[in-house]
């Protein structure tokens, strides 16, 4: 068979469909960019589980210091009587963890803007922590059109 230069040497299979070989290679090309070492992905899955813990450490801290407002007068207490309380240092603790995570997930997010995502884990990763980010109250139109974009992007990757 000869190749024509005009591109129509195989004019007749393209009209009947795409062929097996690129068929086989979109399949296949996904797996290969999976393959590859995607540092966003491990690094988004982290800060959204230390975001999770740090949202459960809030709630707990919360409830610990409605609970002492409701039963002590928490805030007529002195220092000194505020210390002679169990919850008081389980609240500091918490505090210490709260401000350890504030602070690595502080350091994950400036550093996500220039690292590249290569697989779809690491852009739905990305779409998650900006969701999570731009707060509802705050820019609701923008915090809805990144849920729109990371719920259209796995519906049309599967992620």
């Amino acid at each position: 068979m000869s190749r024509r230069s005009d591109g129509t040497a195989n004019e007749g299979v393209r009209k009947q469909g795409p062929t097996r070989r690129l068929v086989l290679g979109a399949t296949a090309a996904p797996l290969f960019v999976n393959l590859s070492a995607d540092q966003v992905a491990p690094a988004c899955e982290a800060w959204l589980a230390d975001n999770s813990k740090r949202e459960r450490l809030i709630r707990r801290w919360q409830q610990l210091e409605t609970r002492l407002f409701k039963l002590h007068n928490w805030s007529k207490l002195s220092g000194d009587e505020r210390n002679q309380f169990t919850e008081k240092h389980e609240m500091d603790n918490l505090d210490q963890r709260i401000d350890i995570l504030g602070d690595r997930n502080r350091a994950v997010l400036a550093s996500l803007p220039g690292m590249f995502a290569t697989s779809s884990r690491g852009i739905c990763g990305k779409l998650a922590v900006a969701l999570i980010e731009v707060c509802p109250d705050e820019n609701e139109e923008a915090h809805l059109l990144i849920a729109s974009i990371l719920r259209d992007y796995r519906a049309l990757h599967g992620s």
